[in-house]
């Protein structure tokens, strides 16, 4: 079996047209561009022609030639948690809609491993670089500067560093779903959170604090933190609350909502009589249960969308004549029952 590539030249001299013009027309049809500027008759007969005979562009060449793969690089903590994968699905499509790949990598809230795929990514010759970084991980994003690879940041961003980013206005957000509780007539509110300092669950945690203040409840309005890699400590700290009579109970992430109801149910807890909970993100599980459960609805499609185009911009302009861009996205709340 003939395995053999077939080639620029291949297509030339099926469809009778020089190689200059059948590569003028492939270029062009890479970069998405829809006026070849040469016959549309032509144009159509070299495109037929290269479909039919599997003509796949070698990416590596054109990397070398223009200096682009048209491939950039996505690196989230966990791309299993629906929120990530959600907004991975958003990013493939737009990103699929400029022409361009994506490769996708975890890094489990762990530097070392988001090093390595700083490195992976860059010997991949991706254009640019879409990270939700991780605690702690000032100087990997530093080092994506210095290598002058385009980069946007993701749901959080780093104190002190100008870099290009997408955030969710999670302050805002953790004052709006902390009110909802106060509405429902909670005055004890406790929220379970991560010891892990990162900026959306920093400001989500102040967001809920400044709410308690304002309604003068700040002695009311504990906060909770639990390692991201140790849930089982969760179990405790609800047993905890409701002996000390909390009536509402706002979790920093959907993650730990899903494992603080599995507590709440094996208790024989109901919601919201024994607890009335609020959460970020909403899950299939709230509305095929039937729970009352207020929760933070954020735009996924439009982190995707921003995210792409921010981080394209830079690409095709170069990222060193923009000044950083941060786009603040809003919080919807949303009540249920």
């Amino acid at each position: 079996m003939n395995t053999r590539r077939v080639s620029i030249k291949d297509i030339a001299a099926e469809a009778g047209s020089s190689i200059a013009l059948v590569s003028f027309v492939m270029n062009n049809r890479a970069s998405g561009q829809n006026k070849y500027r040469v016959n549309k008759d032509t144009a159509r007969r070299i495109l037929e022609v290269a479909d039919r005979l599997g003509y796949q562009p070698n990416n590596a060449a054109r990397a070398l030639r223009c200096g682009k793969t048209n491939t950039i690089g996505v690196i989230v903590s966990d791309i299993s948690n629906k929120f990530f994968a959600d907004i991975a699905r958003c990013i493939e499509d737009r990103a699929h809609q400029r022409n361009y790949t994506v490769l996708f990598g975890s890094t489990d809230e762990n530097t070392d491993k988001l090093d390595n795929l700083i490195n992976v990514f860059q010997n991949k010759g991706i254009d640019g670089l879409i990270i939700a970084p991780s605690e702690n991980s000032e100087e990997s994003i530093k080092r994506v500067s210095t290598l002058q690879i385009p980069m946007v940041l993701l749901d959080r961003e780093l104190p002190g560093l100008e870099t290009n980013s997408v955030l969710l206005d999670n302050l805002k957000g953790g004052a709006q779903i902390t009110e909802a509780l106060l509405a429902r007539g909670c005055r004890h509110i406790e929220m379970i959170s991560y010891s892990m300092r990162l900026s959306n669950i920093i400001d989500r945690e102040t967001g809920f604090k400044l709410c308690m203040e304002k309604a003068g409840l700040a002695s009311e309005g504990m906060i909770y933190r639990i390692r991201h890699d140790r849930f089982d400590t969760i179990s405790q700290v609800i047993i905890d609350a409701k002996e000390r009579g909390v009536e509402g109970l706002l979790f920093a992430t959907n993650s730990l909502a899903l494992s603080g109801l599995r507590v709440i149910s094996r208790n024989g807890w109901k919601i919201p009589e024994d607890f009335a909970v609020a959460t970020f993100d909403g899950n299939d599980a709230f509305e095929i249960n039937n729970l009352e459960i207020a929760y933070i609805q954020q735009p996924i499609a439009q982190f995707g969308t921003e995210a792409v185009d921010l981080l394209l911009k830079n690409v095709e302009l170069k990222t060193g004549t923009l000044s950083p861009t941060r786009i603040i996205l809003s919080p919807k709340l949303i009540l249920n029952g």
